[in-house]
Order: structure tokens, then C-alpha cells, then sequence
């Protein structure tokens, strides 16, 4: 679908534009986080926190941290040691309670029919063998792409294994080789349950300084994953890059993340409006989380990143926003099993059919080509002055980033992030409990990379 563009769309963005400025919530409160941040214990370099806000309505900001050194290797194991009570509980726990709640619905038409004859009778006897069913799936994806990780990557899952081991609080028979299963399998998780999520990325004239505003939110709907969300941040040897990465327990992929010298990134699953709305892919190549994990500790620019995506070998389609310190640009890259496709302010609209932006590139949550007006709308109402602020307003008119959302300013080198919490069952009782309509947490990348 080409993109609208008419001296009538023009008039109605005006209008629209006027009418959200209007109508904009009450933007949550931002907290700087190191006045919260605790360390509280450390091993060979590496160290554990948490940041902790307790807010007015009797909530709390509660953001485990890690800061880890050395090789790979070194890095997960002192992650798994650190935070093992985290691991497990959020892994043998948590995770086994949402796969019970999820069963029902999950798809299962990727894996191959003679896995599939074997899941679905067990789908249709519900929660209590669903933890059995999703282990066995993700299993699969991972002994079907194991060929394309990386070794390091391996290394820092086996790490993590031994380290929660090792822990004090480890019992005596723990097995670091089942632990390191369970980690390497609950990593391919992104690869069987997809997200949806927005992008954008605003610059130049969009903003009031000229530099680079980036978006990542995360909407992944009910479950544990807020609550335990871990903050880490990564110090490899050189020539490879810090980078600092929101995530969860275990997780050594990355879904939000951006690095010390080059790139940050966004996400997003590529649905369309067709039947089936996923696009064709297979576990044929390097999961998603874990080719984003690469570009950041490796990328230097845009044009390494975009490089690398062309080369790799790919799974399933998604949008990657790409921004970078060098040129204070960002792209949208389809990212598909088999192609790649770079997209600017320019010429996203070919895939989404939605106007465009002068100096912002974006993509909604809704598949595409989108419909949906609110996310122009809002944009545009703020063109020329994008900032951390626009974007906690904007996040929360179009209720994107439900787990979480990071915004970057490559320029500062600042962060936002704002995280959701659930019950005790996983749910959100109210929007407000999303990460878009809950106060945020502002980063200095530069103390970041200084371990402070």
C-alpha cells in the first residue's frame, strides 16, 4: 500500500495534531536512577543490585541490576551466581506457571508435523502438562539452531548454568548442565511466542537539538516478565563493545538494548493483515534476540549493523530499528529469512501505508500496513521537539510498551525506561500498571559504561 499524502491528510495531521497537544495526559514522573541504585554483592569484578522507588500509590520500581566483566564465559558465570535466586524462581517458577495459562494458544503450525503430533494431545489436556509441552518446544528450536550460535554466546549460557550452581543458596544436587539446558532453551522463547510492539526514531528536525530519539517498547502482554525484570549491563574484552541490555532472569538474548560506541536497537514482530499473519520464516538460521545481541556488542554504526543483518543467517520476520552515535540517524530494517530491506523517513510508508514524517521513521503496533492514525498523529503533534518527555506522552496516548519501553538520546547519551507490574497471577489489573503508564527511570549511559 503506498503512503497517503494529500494537502487534505496534511490538514487533518494539523488538526489532529492541535487536538492531541490538547488532550495529552499527565506525563508520569521520571526518577533519576542512580540516586535509588544499591549494589549489594559482587564476585571477580562482576556485581549485583537492584533499584528500588517506592511510589505514592504504595507500588514500587523494583529493577534488578547487573553489572558484568571478563570473557563470556566469566560474565555468565558470575550472572548466574549473582542473581541465581532470580534465575531459578523466575525460570523453574514463574515460567512453568505462564506456560500453564498459555497452552491453549499457542501455535505450534512452525514446528514440524511429527513434533506437532506428539504436542497437540498434550495442548488439549491444558495447563497441567503445559510446562512439559513449551520445554519440549523450545527445546526443539534450540537443538534446531544451536549450528548458528555463536561460541561465546554458548560459553555465557554454560556460565550461567555453572554459576547458579555455585551459588550459596544452590542445592547440594544441583546440575549445572541441566541448569545450562534450561537457560540455552529458555532463550529461544522470543523464537516460539512473538511480540508486538513500536519503533520509531526521531532526528534532525524533529527534534529540538538535532540528535537522535529512539523508541523500543515492549508489548508481550500477561505474565511474569515485568516483575523480574533485570537491568544488565555487559563489559566484554575488546574490540567488542559495552552494552547494557533490559531483559530478564537468564536471559543472555536481547530484546532492548543499546551499546557504548555504536548502535541501539528496537523491535518488532512483522504481522500483516493476512491469514497467517506471521510471515514466512523457519529455525533455520541465528534466533532473532541472540542476532541483536550481536550487532550491539559488535556494530559500530548503522552500516555495520545492516551489513551484518544481510549476512546472517535468518529466522523469522521482524522490524529492527537501528539508530547510532555516528550519524544520528535511524532505519527501520525489514528483516525477513530472505531478505533485508533498509527503510528510512523516506520510504517506510511503502510497507506500512502510513504518512510520512519528515526526520522520524516509525511503525506502529498493529500489523501492517496500519490503519491506524493515532501514532502520526501523535508524532507529528510533537515534530520539532521530540523529547524523552514526548515520547512518555506519546507511549501512553498510543498504549505501546506494556512489559516495558527504553527510549535513547544518543546525543546526551541518556536513557529512559519505564517497567509495567503484575499480580501475583500475571496480570495487569489496570493500565496503569503497564510500563506506558507507570513513572520512568532516567540513565547516564556514560555511568553505565563506568560500572557506576
Amino acid at each position: 500500500m503506498a503512503p497517503l499524502s494529500s494537502s487534505l491528510l496534511s490538514i487533518g495531521l494539523l488538526a489532529a495534531s492541535l487536538l492531541s497537544l490538547c488532550s495529552a495526559k499527565d506525563v508520569p514522573e521520571t526518577f533519576v536512577a542512580s540516586e535509588f541504585s544499591t549494589w549489594t554483592d559482587s564476585y571477580d569484578g562482576s556485581k549485583v543490585g537492584r533499584i528500588v522507588v517506592d511510589l505514592d500509590d504504595g507500588s514500587t520500581i523494583d529493577v534488578a541490576r547487573l553489572d558484568l566483566v571478563g570473557s563470556a564465559s566469566q560474565r555468565g558465570f558470575a550472572a548466574g551466581k549473582l542473581l541465581a535466586d532470580d534465575i531459578v524462581e523466575f525460570v523453574d517458577v514463574k515460567m512453568n506457571e505462564y506456560f500453564s495459562g498459555e497452552v491453549t494458544g499457542l501455535d505450534i503450525s512452525s514446528l514440524p508435523e511429527w513434533l506437532q503430533e506428539v504436542l497437540q494431545p498434550l495442548i488439549e489436556k491444558g495447563g497441567e502438562i503445559a510446562p512439559q509441552v513449551f520445554w519440549s518446544a523450545l527445546n526443539y528450536v534450540w537443538e534446531r539452531e544451536v549450528e548458528y550460535v555463536p561460541a561465546p554466546i554458548i560459553a555465557e549460557m554454560e556460565g550461567i548454568g555453572a554459576g547458579v550452581c555455585a551459588s550459596d543458596s544452590a542445592p547440594a544436587d544441583c546440575d549445572a548442565d541441566e541448569w545450562a539446558t534450561k537457560i540455552k532453551n529458555i532463550n529461544m522463547l522470543p523464537e516460539l511466542v512473538r511480540m508486538a510492539c513500536t519503533a520509531f526514531g526521531a532526528y534532525g528536525s524533529a527534534t529540538p537539538d538535532g540528535g537522535l530519539i529512539q523508541l523500543r517498547s515492549l508489548d508481550f502482554g500477561s505474565g511474569p516478565f515485568a516483575n523480574y525484570t533485570v537491568l544488565q549491563v555487559h563489559h566484554p574484552p575488546e574490540p567488542a563493545q559495552a552494552f547494557v541490555s533490559l531483559s530478564f532472569p537468564g536471559f543472555v538474548g536481547v530484546i532492548t538494548g543499546v551499546s557504548e560506541k555504536g548502535i541501539g536497537v528496537s523491535e518488532k514482530v512483522w504481522m500483516t493483515y493476512d491469514t497467517p499473519d506471521i510471515q514466512p520464516g523457519s529455525y533455520d538460521g541465528l534466533a532473532d534476540v541472540l542476532v541483536i545481541r550481536e550487532i550491539l556488542e559488535n556494530a559500530e554504526d548503522r552500516e555495520a549493523a545492516e551489513s551484518y543483518l544481510q549476512s546472517v543467517a535468518r529466522t523469522w520476520t521482524i522490524w529492527l530499528g537501528v539508530g547510532d552515535y555516528a550519524s544520528q540517524r535511524f532505519d527501520l530494517v525489514g528483516y525477513k529469512q530472505k531478505d533485508v530491506t533498509v527503510y528510512s523517513d523516506e520510504t517506510i510508508g511503502q510497507e506500512t501505508g502510513q504518512p510520512l514524517l519528515k526526520d522520524i521513521c516509525y511503525v506502529d503496533k498493529h500489523p501492517q500496513p496500519s490503519t491506524a492514525t493515532d501514532l502520526p498523529e501523535l508524532l507529528q503533534s510533537y515534530a520539532g521537539n521530540v523529547t524523552f518527555g514526548a515520547v512518555q506522552d506519546i507511549v501512553q496516548q498510543h498504549g505501546t510498551g506494556d512489559v516495558h519501553w527504553a527510549s535513547y538520546d544518543f546525543l546526551k547519551k541518556k536513557m529512559v525506561v519505564a517497567v509495567g507490574r503484575v499480580d501475583e497471577n500475571g496480570k495487569y489489573q489496570h493500565d496503569s500498571w503497564k510500563a506506558y503508564g507507570r513513572p520512568a527511570l532516567l540513565f547516564d549511559l556514560e555511568d553505565l559504561w563506568a560500572g557506576k
